[in-house]
């Protein structure tokens, strides 16, 4: 199954989880005849609580399938969000065992356990899930816009192609295949599959590298492989292949990355200028720029909740905002300053 059905069965497993937990809660108020051991709750209320039991059961029992054997692929010593996965993992698994138990087979315990045993069985799910979707889903985004398409064009392809005999992949019909389609396509599966192993992809794509820094980089990860996942000396052609490819997407990547710092940077230069710059001060255009500029991460007018108490905590103010994004010249940093100033600084009694 692919990362999209998983995260669809996780979102059915919490709803199905909160409407079962939900129900409980309702059908618990129902007046419960503990010499028959039988419940005022309408009939087919109970029989939905019971196949929506079974409906968690059945999916859990999915889920759990697909996440052991995963285990398996990664080195003895476990990343922690994975740990506390298989933790609650088996925490709902144990709780599902005791809950079945009861209900079959110690009834006179029902009454008392089930409720408890049902709120903690809906907060391990939500914690189980809320552990894994935002990964997974961030996970699913990078593979789908980060690396879609991008090695496939012709210029890429002639890009491996040239490159690889630099990373010591000299032989032509080697080459020709792992500049292919067919064998960029099977570099990016084994990427995405067995080199996540120790690390998210995040490690492996943070920066481009020459063709025989990639061939280096997937031998390191090749040698810390597990036995039951091992990343092949084909597998690791393959992927330096494709890591080849996408060098000029990281690059321009990179290159985004370091513009924003630097106008980052210049912005806070910029700022420590602009509280001493001597500026002619325009009331209107300030305000302009205070309300498109500070605008852009909370509501402007938060300012007048908590204000500057003096000219230099409005500076510092303004500086914070830079801290989190802001830009501008020293001008507009003055007049932005300028007008905190004058509109939130309290007038000294």
């Amino acid at each position: 199954m692919g990362p999209l059905t998983n995260q669809v069965l996780g979102i059915v497993f919490v709803v199905v989880a909160t409407v079962t937990t939900v129900l409980m809660f309702y059908l618990w108020g129902f007046r419960f005849d503990k010499e028959r051991r039988r419940s005022d709750a309408p009939p087919h209320l109970m029989l939905l609580h019971r196949i929506l039991g079974y409906v968690f059961g059945v999916i859990y029992l999915f889920l759990m399938w697909q996440m052991v054997p995963r285990m398996w692929r990664y080195q003895i010593e476990l990343p922690a969000r994975t740990v506390a996965h298989l933790v609650l993992g088996m925490a709902i698994g144990a709780l599902l065992f005791v809950k079945v138990i009861v209900v079959r087979f110690f009834k006179h315990l029902e009454s008392t356990l089930a409720p408890a045993l049902g709120t903690l069985l809906f907060v391990a799910s939500v914690l189980l899930i809320g552990l894994a979707i935002p990964f997974s889903l961030r996970e699913s985004i990078l593979r789908r816009e980060a690396l879609r398409g991008a090695a496939f064009t012709s210029e890429r392809m002639e890009r491996v192609r040239t490159l690889l005999p630099l990373a010591g992949i000299t032989d032509p019909d080697e080459v020709a295949r792992l500049s292919s389609p067919e064998g960029l396509v099977s570099g990016r599966r084994i990427l995405m599959s067995k080199c996540v192993q120790c690390h998210d992809l995040r490690t492996v794509l943070a920066r481009p590298r020459t063709p025989d820094s990639w061939r280096q980089t997937v031998r390191r990860m090749a040698e810390r492989s597990t036995v039951l996942s091992p990343i092949t000396e084909m597998d690791q052609r393959e992927v330096t292949a494709y890591l080849i490819a996408i060098s000029p997407t990281l690059q321009r990547t990179v290159e985004l990355q370091r513009r924003l710092r630097q106008a980052a940077a210049a912005s806070q230069q910029a700022v420590m200028a602009a509280s001493e710059m001597p500026v002619a001060y325009d009331p209107i255009a300030a305000e302009q720029l205070f309300r498109t500029r500070c605008s852009q991460c909370h509501d402007p007018f938060r300012v007048a909740q908590r204000p500057p108490g003096s000219a230099e905590e409005a500076a510092q103010l303004v500086a914070r905002m830079v801290g989190n994004g802001l830009f501008g010249t020293e001008e507009e940093l003055a007049q932005i300053i300028r007008y905190i100033t004058e509109t939130f600084v309290p007038a000294p009694d």
